[in-house]
This record gives C-alpha cells, structure tokens and sequence, in this order.
C-alpha cells in the first residue's frame, strides 16, 4: 500500500546496464555537486558488465540483483517492475529519473506511473518505429515515453518524434555522453587499427556468424591492420569468436580504456548505439552493422553508414577517408547542466 506521508525532495537515479551507467554518471556527479538529494538504484540487469564502470559513480544505495540465472525478457522485466515499486513505495520520491531503453528503465518507469510518481527520461525520443529493430528496446522506449513527465531529448528528430506522438514537456538537451566522453578530453589520432565491438539481439545466429568471417577475411587481406574487438560477455556473441582467428579479441575494457583506444583507431565497425555518438566527439567515421538506426543524425552529416551485414562491400568507405571533420550533431558537452537545471526548477532548490 503506497505511504501517505508528505513527498520529500528525494530523487531516485534507476539502472541496471553499463551503457546507462555511462550516460547518467554526469549527471550524477552534479547531483552530488549541487547537493541535491538523491538515492542510487542498480537493479542488476547486467551484472558482469556493471564491474567495468561502478567506479565511475557511488556505489549504489539499492541493488536488486535480479540477474542470478538465466532469465527470459519477461522475467527479468516483471521482477525489476515489483522490486522498483516496493521501493519507490517505501521512499515515495519526488521524481525518479531512468536513461535510455532498457528493461531497467521500462520496468522503473512502469511502477513510477503507477505509484503517481513524476519521470524523468534521459535520452527520450530517439526511434526506429520498427518494434523489430532495435529488439525489445524500441518497444521499450515507446512505453516508457508514455509513462514520463520530462522528455530530456538528445536532438531536435528526437524532439519531433515524441511531439508527433503527442508527448509534451519537451527539452532538447543534447546526448549525455558527449559528456561523459569529452570528460575524459584523449587525444585524436588515427593510427592502424579499427575498433569493432558487436552485441545487438538483431545480429545473433547467422548474421553474426558472417559478420565474423567477414571481419577475419578482411584481418588477413589488410595486413596492415590491427583488428581489435572486445568481446561481448554474451554468450550468442562469445560463442562464435572462433571465426576470429586472425583478430585481436580482447576482454571488455573499463571505459577510460575503451574511450582512450576509440580516441586512437583510425575508424569504428559495430552495431552498437551510444558508440554512434562517441565516434561524434572522436572524429570517428562508424560502419553500422544495423539495418535501421535511431541516430540518423550521424548518417545525415557523414559520421556514419547503415550497412547491415555487408561490411566487405562497404570497407572501404571508412578505410579510405577515416577523418571526419563536422559539427557533433549529438551535443556540446553541457547535456547534463541543463538536465540537472530542469531538475532544480522542478524541486524548486
């Protein structure tokens, strides 16, 4: 039964993944700096992957651990959905804000609506409007954007997606991780290597499997090249890197390490989202191993290409011409400044 005290300022942070660790930690740490108070909640969606960057926020105030065995979407969804509401029951916050797209972020939203507390969603409008691609997360940010009061949105096509659907309370912010990524400020070169990290649901089964070979095939034709992927934790995706045997597999890297070798490679291969927009602050042209993509920003100023599985054909666009000298259509840094103002205003600190 939901408390019937008197709401405090309290603010509740949810995630569960390593990307939205990454994309909140600056907001956070101006959370800390403008002493506004705040309660961390990791569910534990992705707990191997949570090991990388927990050093990059406090350690949580709340930890679910809800991924202690093999779990369906649904499963790991339902239980994310009854622990979140016990808590917010228990806290009855003023506001909780979630990032993104995942289950962690859906599932807190969920009970956020249904408990009457206001939402506010980092990174809101990005689509496909194929529920197929990305899967489940475009589903999952179409129902999560029903359910929020602010729409932080990246870029002005965000923006224009959520008023088509009729969300309003809309404030384009630019991408928190063009915070993130610039905090760290690395060096650009572009020396011989290309960076490649593959993972999307999409691509499991045969297209990673070709994905794979066509990696190798390219490994042994450019000699030249350094092929360096950090291999997911996945099992669909770390069982096939025996089609690797001519690349440089390596484990996951912390995110200082991942950011300082991306400032380094002369380009990226991945079918990955936030890389997108940190390829943007490195000046990294990025082959998407995607059909469709939500960040059709990049593709629009040269950034990067949608190829699908076809990278052999498509090589050389990236090979050829690696730099790529616009405008960062994702953001000027500041992201999180205004985010975090918008928050105040609302708590009126």
């Amino acid at each position: 039964m939901k408390n019937n005290f008197k709401k405090s300022n309290l603010v509740l942070v949810f995630f569960g993944t390593r990307p939205e660790i990454i994309k909140l930690f600056p907001i956070i740490k101006l959370l800390i700096e403008n002493k506004i108070q705040h309660k961390l909640v990791f569910t534990g969606q992705h707990s191997s992957l949570y090991e990388d960057v927990k050093h990059l926020i406090p350690v949580p105030d709340y930890n679910f651990k809800i991924d202690y065995k093999k779990q369906s979407l649904s499963e790991k969804l339902s239980l994310i959905i009854s622990k979140s509401s016990d808590l917010i029951e228990k806290l009855n916050p003023k506001l909780i804000i979630i990032q993104g797209d995942t289950l962690s972020a859906l599932g807190a939203s969920i009970s956020a609506f249904y408990n009457k507390i206001p939402v506010g969603h980092v990174e809101a409008g990005l689509r496909t409007y194929n529920s197929n691609s990305p899967y489940p997360e475009e589903f999952n940010r179409q129902i999560i954007s029903k359910t929020s009061r602010f729409n932080w949105a990246p870029t002005i096509i965000a923006k224009k997606n959520l008023e088509k659907e009729g969300v309003d309370n809309i404030l384009v912010t630019g991408n928190t991780i063009i915070d993130a990524s610039s905090f760290f400020n690395f060096p650009i070169t572009y020396e011989d290597k290309i960076l490649i990290t593959i993972h999307r649901r999409e691509n499991f089964g045969k297209s990673i499997i070709k994905i794979f070979k066509d990696l190798n095939k390219l490994s042994k034709k450019y000699k030249n090249l350094d092929f360096i992927l950090p291999i997911h934790p996945n099992p669909e995706v770390s069982k096939h890197k025996n089609y690797l045997d001519n690349i440089n597999v390596i484990n996951p890297l912390r995110y200082e390490e991942f950011l300082k070798l991306l400032s380094k490679v002369r380009f990226v291969i991945s079918d990955s989202g936030g890389i997108q927009e940190e390829c943007a602050v490195f000046k990294k042209k990025i082959l998407i191993c995607r059909n469709e993509t939500e960040r059709t920003e990049g593709i629009n100023c040269g950034l990067s290409k949608l190829i699908g599985n076809k990278i052999i054909e498509n090589f050389s666009w990236a090979y050829e011409n690696p730099k790529w000298n616009g405008n960062n259509p994702y953001g000027d840094g500041k992201a999180s400044e205004r985010i975090v103002y918008d928050i105040k205003r609302y708590l009126k600190v």
